[in-house]
């Protein structure tokens, strides 16, 4: 019930109009980051993989990946080395929560991140819809000791 609520509270004033282009699956076409000069930085690797989830009830979630990353030694999920997991970890991002959508931008109400610092924050980020095309982007964050945004293009999974 609690869910509900955060759900019900954070859907902004239009959200029938400016909700529905965004429900359903896209799936990660590019993803740079770009330093106050322009430069772009690839985090995670020139090549990247990941999907993005907007649902009817106002959730969203996001989970992107180095294209490279290496495989533990071990079977055991848990029991990779410290290398392996530190690299596991250094070539991933995920987060979800309730979203407020609004005309040009949603705002996420972290619950769940890899990155423990995101959790209870609130993430905007803007967005435009050309077709199936989504495009997000960010306002500067520190990634690596450096201030970038992140500009990220999206294709709508149809299935």
């Amino acid at each position: 019930m609690v869910l509900m609520q955060t759900t019900t509270q954070l859907r902004s004033p239009d959200y029938e109009a400016n909700y529905s282009p965004l429900v359903g699956t896209w799936k990660l076409k590019s993803f740079e980051m770009r330093a106050r000069d322009g430069a772009a930085i690839y985090p995670w690797g020139r090549e990247t993989r990941g999907y993005a989830v907007f649902t009817p009830d106002s959730y969203f979630f996001a989970a992107i990946m180095g294209a490279d990353r290496k495989r533990f030694s071990s079977p055991d999920m848990k029991g990779g080395s410290l290398e392996e997991k530190a690299s596991a970890a250094d070539s991933y991002i995920t987060y979800c929560g309730p979203c407020e959508i609004q005309k040009d931008r949603f705002r996420t109400k972290v619950e769940v991140s890899l990155f423990p610092n995101w959790v209870g924050e609130y993430e905007d980020r803007y967005y435009r819809i050309e077709g199936d095309t989504l495009f997000i982007w960010t306002d500067p964050i520190p990634v690596g000791g450096k201030e970038l945004a992140g500009y990220l293009i999206w294709e709508r999974v149809r299935s």
